[in-house]
């Protein structure tokens, strides 16, 4: 077991790594090449996409990681989530079209959108849930680095002026076309066909299944792209840099937990089945593994803060090494959020991931409106941290009714436990 968590562990790791460095130089060759304006261009027309994805995914990809967790021959659940998906996004893209002609704008903006859109019709194929509930977690990693490869190789080999920006959203279309393809070949190799379900009366049952999960996800979204807004309504851009500029180290260093995501929850999710009076046990550990890593990376960082923000973006931001050394805090807090969370899913406690969501997100937005108007960056930092905070607490106290957690290391032997349970 501990053989392929650390193999898992590396794929992940190496494929979330190698994406986001890949990721970063397909930003600055296309901001080098199309400039300001068309850069900008590129992003909004991406915004579209992004919209479509959040809302044709609703948390079925987390359903049937799940489900395929607890039973890796569960075909039913595959062909419902990816049907389902399917015609989420078939009416999404209608929906948007219809958006496109009544909303103004020039006629090679909106070809661009429309591929763009186009994309989420693969994206809709794309099987990397099944191979994470299978924790073969090289298949996940090896998607995600072929899409961004292809989509930078295409962008290298035909994008060389400002008059080629349609280049950016077919290499993009492209790069998911090859990569979905690929994960459905390896998919055929274990499971023969795709019974995709088209079925209605099924479609709205799974989706039923997993809207809780879905519209957290909307919720938790909508709240981490709020300070932003609401900053920039009182102080202008000038606090809203100095904001995202600690805030973007952040999401840098929280690939830590899209890492905990993609090993954690399929285990959860088998072990509900197959061994669950080793839940507490797992999950205790779990959650000190999570806490000892993001703590080290926090404590470095923070002693470091003011140097890596000169290093990152130069003297102009210095004023928000203070605002980045706040939301370090959040940094160790949210992985524990997102690992106990995913816990209480694996659980069939979806509505009560959703309740606490909405709470935490209730509590954001009050305190982001309060303490961003009082202490400008500083204080809507300190509004993620406290809101976050308040977030762990209800996820604890939740869990804790359902599994009994003993995180009190003077008392309690988990790690020493989870070792033998795994025969390290």
């Amino acid at each position: 077991m501990i053989k392929k968590l650390s193999k898992n562990f590396i794929a992940v790791f190496l494929g979330e790594g190698l994406s986001y460095l890949i990721g970063f130089f397909i930003n600055a060759y296309i901001a080098r090449t199309l400039g300001t304006e068309g850069f900008g261009l590129i992003n909004y027309s991406l915004a579209f996409l992004t919209y479509l994805l959040l809302f044709s995914n609703m948390g079925l990809t987390t359903l049937g990681t799940r489900e395929v967790a607890r039973d890796w021959n569960n075909t039913r659940i595959i062909g419902e989530v990816t049907g389902a998906r399917f015609v989420l996004t078939l009416i999404l893209i209608v929906l948007f079209l219809s958006l496109l002609v009544i909303i103004p704008g020039a006629f090679q903006t909106k070809k661009m959108i429309l591929i763009f859109l186009i994309t989420g019709i693969p994206c809709a194929f794309y099987l990397d849930f099944v191979f994470q509930a299978r924790e073969e977690m090289e298949f996940v990693a090896g998607g995600r680095i072929i899409q961004y490869l292809i989509y930078f190789i295409f962008l290298v080999l035909f994008l060389k002026n400002k008059e080629q920006i349609l280049v950016v959203p077919s290499s993009f279309l492209i790069g998911y076309i090859i990569s979905t393809l690929i994960l459905i070949i390896f998919f055929i190799r274990r499971y023969k066909r795709l019974h995709l379900t088209v079925n209605l009366k099924k479609l709205f049952q799974t989706l039923t299944s997993a809207l809780p999960i879905g519209l957290a996800t909307i919720i938790y979204q909508a709240v981490i792209n709020f300070p932003v807004i609401w900053l920039n309504i009182f102080y202008g851009d000038k606090e809203t840099g100095i904001f995202s500029a600690g805030f973007k180290v952040i999401l840098l260093l929280l690939v830590t937990e899209r890492i905990f995501y993609y090993l954690f929850f399929p285990i959860f999710s088998r072990q509900i089945k197959e061994n669950p009076q080793a839940m507490p046990k797992i999950i205790t550990s779990f959650s000190w593994v999570a806490a000892g890593i993001t703590i080290s990376i926090a404590t470095i960082s923070g002693i470091f803060a003011r140097e890596l923000i000169n290093l990152i973006y130069g003297t102009e931001f210095i004023p928000a090494t203070l605002t980045l050394r706040i939301l370090l805090l959040y940094f160790i807090i949210s992985p524990l959020n997102t690992l106990w969370g995913y816990a209480l899913i694996a659980l069939d406690r979806e509505k009560n991931f959703f309740n606490i969501i909405s709470a935490m997100g209730g509590i954001n937005l009050t305190l982001t409106m309060l303490f961003g108007y009082l202490f400008k960056s500083i204080g809507v930092a300190l509004a993620m941290v406290l809101s976050e905070l308040c977030g762990l607490l209800m996820m604890y106290w939740k869990l804790n009714t359902v599994i009994p957690l003993a995180l009190n290391p003077f008392k309690n032997k988990s790690l020493t436990e989870f070792c033998k349970l795994f025969k390290i």
